[in-house]
Formats: C-alpha cells, sequence, structure tokens
C-alpha cells in the first residue's frame, strides 16, 4: 500500500512535534522508516546543492509524493534528502535490564551506538567543547546528567555541522516506561525517561535547532506530564492520519479485487 502522502500531511500539520499512537501492527515503524528515507540527507558530501540523497530518491520516484506540488516545485525536489535526521527507536535498539543501574547502562550503550552512527561528518563548525563532549558521548565517557542532555546535544551538534534544522524520528517512545511498570525502579527510570524528553523540546525553544519531530507509541501520551512541549497527540479514536495506519476498507476492497482478478 502507498503510504507516502503521510510525508505531505506530516509537512504541512501545524504542530512541530506530532504523536501517533496505535497498537502494535498498525505500521508506525515501517511508516517512520518511510520517512527517515525521504528527508534524510547525504552526510558525506555537503557542498552546497549537493548534498541530496539521490540513492533514497529513487524509492519515491513511482509513489504519490511524487506528483505532489508545492509552490510549482516538487515534494521530492524541495523537501526529500534535504535534512539532519535523528531516528531513534526505544523497541528494538534499547532493553531494560533487572536494576535501574544495569538499565541506565544500556541506555548509555544506546546513546554511545547513536553517536557512532555520524561517525563520518564534519564536525568543523563545532567549538573546541562541543568537539570533546561528541568525542565522549562516541567513547562512553559521560555522567548521568550528560545522559539526560544527550539528544538535545545530538540535535544541536547536527544542527551547527550543516546549518540546517533537524527532523527527529522516534519510535515506541514509551516502551521502555511500559517495560518498567512492574519493576522497583518505575518512580525512578520514569523521573529519568521524562526529563531526557523534555530536555530536547525545552532546549529547542531556546536554540531552535528541530524542524519537525513524529513519534509513535503503543498508548495515548499523558499530555500533562508533557505539558511544558506543544506536543499534538493522535490516538486511534482521532480521524488523522487514520489512512496512513494499518490497512483502510478501499486499500482492502482494492486488494481483493486485484486478488480475485
Amino acid at each position: 500500500m502507498d503510504k507516502s502522502l503521510l510525508i505531505k500531511e506530516f509537512l504541512q500539520n501545524g504542530s512541530k512535534i506530532v504523536c501517533i499512537t496505535r497498537p502494535s501492527g498498525y505500521g508506525k515503524t515501517t511508516n517512520l522508516i518511510m520517512l527517515r528515507y525521504f528527508f534524510e540527507m547525504n552526510y558525506e558530501n555537503i557542498k552546497e546543492n549537493e548534498f541530496q540523497n539521490l540513492q533514497n530518491k529513487k524509492y519515491f520516484e513511482n509513489l504519490l509524493i511524487s506528483k505532489e506540488k508545492e509552490n510549482d516545485q516538487t515534494y521530492l525536489d524541495k523537501y526529500q534528502g534535504k535534512y539532519p535526521v535523528i531516528y531513534l527507536d526505544f523497541s528494538s535498539d534499547f532493553e531494560i535490564e533487572k536494576t535501574f543501574e544495569a538499565t541506565i547502562e544500556n541506555f548509555k550503550t544506546f546513546i554511545k551506538k547513536l553517536f557512532r552512527s555520524y561517525k563520518n561528518i564534519n564536525l568543523k563548525n563545532l567549538d573546541k567543547y562541543d568537539k570533546e563532549q561528541w568525542e565522549n558521548f562516541q567513547n562512553g565517557t559521560f555522567s548521568i546528567s550528560e545522559l539526560k542532555e544527550s539528544i538535545s546535544f545530538l540535535c544541536l551538534s547536527l544542527n551547527k555541522a550543516f546549518n540546517k534544522k533537524i527532523i527527529l524520528l522516534i519510535d515506541n517512545h514509551d516502551s521502555p516506561i511500559l517495560n518498567t511498570v512492574n519493576t522497583s525502579f518505575y518512580n525512578e527510570f520514569y523521573k529519568f525517561y521524562k526529563e531526557v524528553f523534555l530536555d530536547i523540546f525545552i532546549q529547542d525553544k531556546c536554540n531552535h535547532y528541530l524542524f519537525k519531530t513524529f513519534i509513535t507509541g503503543n498508548l495515548k501520551v499523558n499530555e500533562d506530564s508533557f505539558k511544558e512541549i506543544n506536543l499534538t497527540n493522535y490516538s486511534i479514536t482521532s480521524s488523522k492520519y487514520n489512512e496512513y495506519f494499518s490497512i483502510t476498507d478501499s486499500e482492502m476492497k482494492k486488494l481483493i479485487y486485484t486478488y480475485l482478478n
């Protein structure tokens, strides 16, 4: 099924932070990967007008999004491969352990791998302190207070490195919380995890490094817990975005018709 018009919907949405909550099996991860392939730039060639990721562009050339235009410019030409992207999957890339301390060590490993995935980028636009801090995150030599600021630091660093705002994609944001519900350290971890998330968006209010953020989860977000940030939640009861997750009636009829004929 062609769900590529989700890209247009995401770009046109007035909210800077979109959160989609659906049960497992609704295509949340697939759609987030699609967004990553669409927006992510070529980090190894950042000369002016040469950063577009042409390798990924071919995946969208025959999809519905390729026919869409904005101000006489196609969405492919205007947006595809033009942004640094940070993709976080808190379901498959991060595991909860039996203790808070061991879980934090796993989170540190998660962050270390995240920074290492950007090892080939040019950091010449970062100052000496930021370069040292970047190396510390790559090497895993950082404190828990620095860990809380790690993702916001990555956003700010990529923004400085490329002079471009960031697309932030967060998959299964609530998996760590759901997996600690029955542990003895739930409250301690929840406090830590909330501080990590709030730091990303509170820092953005000062530094303006984010272009758009797309978050997915299984359960509806308690918006009172995140009232400090302008997050718009679309649950399964919301009509907006419904056509891009799971299979619609019209898509099912089309599949059956194609199969029978």
